[in-house]
């Protein structure tokens, strides 16, 4: 199930006109409480693509609710604004935010958006096999080393969206040299490769326009692993 959340009719039946091809239940929600109650329901939510700004709840105090409580903490989370909030929502991709559709949007820029947030989490990390016969762990070992390393990973997001707000690229490219490591511990190719791509950048300019995909792909990896230890926690 994916729940679309926006207190505009024209915008929750807009989105849901793009995704019905995607096989996959849509809901939708013209309130935050409303999306809460919805997700506390019990029925198994896939994803929540949710406008910021709202009455009585936006967007970020959604998010924050979402986060607190462990039936929807590992929920992904795509938020809908204007150019406007833009700075606003990458300041949330630290708090796991998977990114975000900026409106007006197109369906091709919604359909990838929520491909990648729906994608299989071996395109964020590798196998967990992998992962446990390269690092010589235990097999209940792994989940409790993910949940470890999920705070590291938090450490950098929240340092990584002061540089992109600062627009200090120096930061920037300091916190990139810093991602590989815990992104290689998983396998997380894709964080790592979009760290090289803001170090490889021929300008200051160039590194910042880089360093908003570094903040996704980092939140990827961070909820791929926060998911891992999830799972170690429910069983």
């Amino acid at each position: 199930m994916i729940l679309i959340v926006d207190d505009e009719p024209t915008s929750r039946t807009l989105l849901e006109m793009v995704l019905k091809g995607e096989d996959v239940v849509i809901e939708q929600a013209a309130s935050g409480p409303e999306a809460l109650h919805v997700l506390e329901s019990g029925e198994p939510c896939q994803l929540v693509i949710s406008d910021i700004r709202m009455p009585e709840m936006d967007g970020r105090e959604l998010l924050a609710r979402m986060r607190s409580d462990p039936r929807t903490a590992t929920i992904p989370v795509i938020m809908v604004t204007s150019v406007a909030d833009r700075d606003t929502v990458v300041d949330m991709i630290g708090q796991g935010v998977r990114g975000y559709i900026v409106k007006p949007f197109k369906a091709s820029a919604v359909l990838s958006r929520v491909r990648a947030a729906l994608a299989d989490e071996n395109e964020v990390i590798e196998l967990r096999e992998k992962t446990i016969e390269r690092l010589k762990l235990g097999d209940l070992e792994y989940a409790p080393f993910a949940g470890a390393t999920v705070p590291v990973l938090d450490r950098l997001s929240s340092k990584l969206v002061a540089a992109l707000r600062a627009r200090n690229a120096k930061a920037l490219r300091a916190i990139a040299e810093q991602v590989s490591e815990p992104a290689a511990l998983f396998g997380g190719r894709l964080a790592i490769a979009a760290a090289c791509r803001v170090l490889n950048a021929e300008s200051d300019l160039d590194a910042l326009h880089l360093g908003s995909s570094l903040a996704t792909e980092l939140g990827e990896l961070r909820g791929a692993l926060q998911r891992v230890a999830a799972v170690h926690t429910v069983f």
